[in-house]
């Protein structure tokens, strides 16, 4: 895989092998809403009725292999030691690994240990670190050194990134206090850009025109614009700002959407990977085309009523499809109610970008969640 996809699945746990640790992780549990694992030997120490609870034979090794599939953050209250010859054949890929948090039993640090920006360690880390009063320990180069995280960006935005291996070289130039440039075209709000930038952060809320010398750059735009070409070593953040409107005949094979949808969004040179979810009218639910499209794109298919879908001031009506379906369009009003249903950000609007688009059986619109004119960047 070349690219980073981030998930909305925030599960935690809390895991202790030691009667002193308990407390700490009782408290960590209440807190932060996770599940804590303890020595089945401790349980005495339990209430019987306390809830998110889950004993374990307190070898730590036959638990954190189930734990790594299961949860995003794992708060462990024991020795660094422990953890790190215990967690060292489970590392895979910060793409994957979940954010790895160490606590030492009387509560003085809270380590960032692994998978700080993607996993969320450092976020999770700083929040323990809230609740017991202990130091946070974080070692992250581009948080240490107070500057912009391209992976941090990403997370907050819910963003995918692509391509993933660049990020490395992008993020070290960064590090190096090198100049990199930070393209924002279309003027997504991003929280860690708001305010004053360390000065080899070159902002840009439109496409320069000559874009000055740098090491790297950092482009946030749901385009595959050419001028990228020209750039040094550089990742795209793709903000999930649009949405696919679809409509079918019934029985559309998949190959015939799915090429609709690569023609569409290449004759307009947008990014699939900025799509934010499919949406069509509730007669088609079940339509497998769709279904097989959603699989494949890993986006959700939203549906809406004729009556809803009715009610959205759309260019092309079709006489056709309202005696068949009671609407007078399909693919361009759910694309605009997909954004208005699930929109990427407050203070925008769904506009179509894209209007219908025809094949043999099947329809593709596309809408754009903007910002508003008088809206700045949020930077």
């Amino acid at each position: 895989m070349n690219e980073y996809t981030v998930s909305d699945r925030e599960k935690r746990a809390i895991v202790t092998i030691t009667r002193p640790g308990l407390e700490l992780a009782r408290k960590l549990k209440d807190r932060l809403g996770a599940t804590l694992y303890v020595s089945e030997k401790y349980l005495d120490a339990l209430d019987a009725k306390e809830t998110n609870v889950r004993p374990f034979d307190g070898v730590v090794k036959n638990l954190l292999p189930q734990l790594f599939q299961e949860y995003d953050g794992i708060v462990l209250v024991m020795a660094l030691g422990i953890v790190v010859r215990t967690i060292a054949p489970l590392i895979q890929d910060k793409k994957y690994d979940p954010g790895i948090v160490v606590v030492d039993v009387t509560g003085k640090f809270s380590i960032s240990l692994l998978s700080g920006h993607l996993g969320g360690a450092n976020q999770l880390a700083q929040e323990v670190s809230d609740i017991i009063g202990a130091v946070p320990v974080i070692t992250t180069g581009t948080d240490v050194t107070g500057t912009i995280a391209p992976d941090m960006i990403a997370k907050e935005l819910k963003a995918d990134l692509e391509p993933f291996e660049l990020l490395k070289k992008v993020s070290s130039a960064i590090v190096d206090g090198d100049k990199v440039l930070v393209i924002n075209p279309e003027k997504i709000p991003v929280p860690s850009l708001q305010g004053t930038m360390k000065p080899h952060i070159l902002l840009f809320d439109t496409w320069p025109e000559s874009p000055p010398p740098s090491r790297a750059a950092v482009l946030i735009t749901s385009r595959t614009d050419e001028r990228a070409n020209d750039l040094p070593v550089h990742v795209f953040i793709r903000p999930r700002v649009l949405a696919v409107g679809l409509g079918c005949n019934r029985g559309t094979t998949f190959e015939e959407v799915h090429n609709l949808l690569i023609e569409t969004f290449s004759a307009h040179k947008l990014s699939l990977s900025s799509i934010r979810a499919l949406g069509t009218i509730d007669l088609k639910s079940d339509e497998e085309a769709f279904q097989a499209l959603s699989r494949s794109l890993d986006r959700p298919v939203v549906t809406f009523s004729r009556e809803e879908l009715s009610s959205v001031s759309t260019p092309n009506p079709s006489a056709m499809v309202e005696s068949h379906v009671g609407t007078p369009g399909v693919a361009e009003p759910a694309a605009i109610l997909t954004l208005r249903k699930t929109p990427p950000f407050p203070g925008g609007r769904a506009h179509l970008i894209v209007h219908k688009m025809k094949s043999l059986n099947a329809t593709i619109a596309v809408a754009e969640w903007q910002r508003e004119p008088n809206k700045n960047a949020g930077q």
